[in-house]
């Protein structure tokens, strides 16, 4: 297994937060609870997101898969990718320090 990382960008469209219809919350909240459940099973390493999500802020996903088609594809999985509430951009990750509980 490879580690790999995606890169979640918010739509412009929602920097604004009056923009956001009740379908964007509610996919939103599916996009997390995917991202919780599959921490809590071990199949993500880490999840975390800028402050601002807004202009240059962004959300990471880091998890291991066979190869980068399997990363992809996981990503692209990503209700928030799939409603275009969010973009994404997949990569290879080398972990260099990493603290193991």
């Amino acid at each position: 297994m490879n580690t790999y990382c995606y890169i979640l960008k918010l739509n412009q469209r929602l920097w604004d937060d009056a923009s956001w219809t009740e379908h964007d919350h509610q996919t939103v909240h599916q996009h997390y609870l995917r991202l919780k459940t599959d921490f809590e099973s071990g199949k993500l390493l880490h999840v975390g997101r800028t402050d601002d999500p807004t202009h240059d802020g962004f959300g990471i996903v880091v998890f291991r898969a066979e190869n980068i088609e399997d990363a992809k594809h996981y990503m692209k999985e990503d209700p928030a990718i799939i409603g275009r509430q969010m973009t994404g951009m997949c990569f290879e990750y080398r972990l260099i320090f990493h603290q193991q509980s």
